[in-house]
């Protein structure tokens, strides 16, 4: 696929994921028309590329929008990292350890956690993934693009302490911890401007918190029904459940597919 005639970023938790943690038939078949039309559908998501490799082949899409942004890969190719420097990340986690909230440490090849236990056991059965293996130092040898809080409460005094980063809950179990100034929306401007394709028209599906950032940088927002109401009353279409075939139902309502 060269220059496409849009882009259409899919967040995944509520919006191309069922309520199963499933990807619906119906929105398989949608993405799958979608290439033939030569729109590139992207993932737009919180999580990372490595962690939802089966779902990018199952789905054959092969970019992402991933970590809030943090990382943007383009048919593969590395468009954009934002890193957190090293020292803060020591930081971070040392303050961790006083408070007793275990981490997690993303970039797009990898996830580790700082320590088994029950704060990781809830979260990764929360999300249906395997307890990543413990490496507490892995953010001195490798690019380190998100870190996760694990735990149910006591961000506030992470927010305190580190006023550089930013701290969004995006899950009852955990607080999803980047730079100043990422999320979807800067991973998205990042990817138009470095590939060329600001005169692209861009299409987002969401349903979250985090999904106000894309809203704002796309053409045409696209939410879903079963998404919350503030998240609504930025978009331009209000689609069908992500129970309900509501991938399908948008992609056919803009004449996508």
């Amino acid at each position: 696929m060269n220059k496409p005639e849009a882009i259409v970023f899919f967040d995944l938790d509520g919006t191309l994921f069922n309520s199963h943690i499933d990807v619906s038939k119906s929105s398989i078949l949608a993405i799958k028309q979608l290439l033939k039309n030569n729109i590139m559908p992207m993932i737009a998501t919180g999580r990372t590329a490595c962690e939802v490799a089966h779902i990018m082949q199952e789905t054959s899409i092969d970019s992402i929008i991933a970590m809030n942004g943090q990382a943007v890969l383009y048919q593969g190719e590395e468009v954009f990292v934002n890193n957190i420097d090293k020292p803060l990340i020591d930081k971070l986690y040392q303050f961790s350890k006083q408070v007793g909230i275990p981490l997690s440490f993303y970039n797009y090849h990898v996830m580790r956690v700082s320590a088994h236990g029950e704060p990781a056991t809830k979260f990764y059965n929360f999300v249906k993934e395997s307890v990543p293996p413990v490496d507490d130092t892995i953010y001195w040898h490798t690019a380190i693009q998100m870190v996760l809080l694990l735990c149910e409460e006591g961000e506030q005094q992470f927010r305190d302490k580190f006023p550089e980063l930013t701290f969004i809950r995006n899950a009852p179990y955990c607080v999803d911890v980047f730079n100043h100034g990422g999320s979807k929306g800067n991973g998205i401007i990042q990817l138009l401007e470095r590939k060329g394709f600001t005169d692209v028209p861009t299409y987002a599906f969401g349903d979250g918190m985090n999904d106000f950032e894309m809203f704002s940088v796309v053409d045409h927002p696209i939410a879903m029904a079963n998404g919350v109401d503030k998240l609504k009353q930025c978009a331009e279409y209000i689609t069908d459940s992500n129970d309900n075939d509501g991938i399908s139902k948008g992609l056919q309502h803009f004449g996508l597919i």
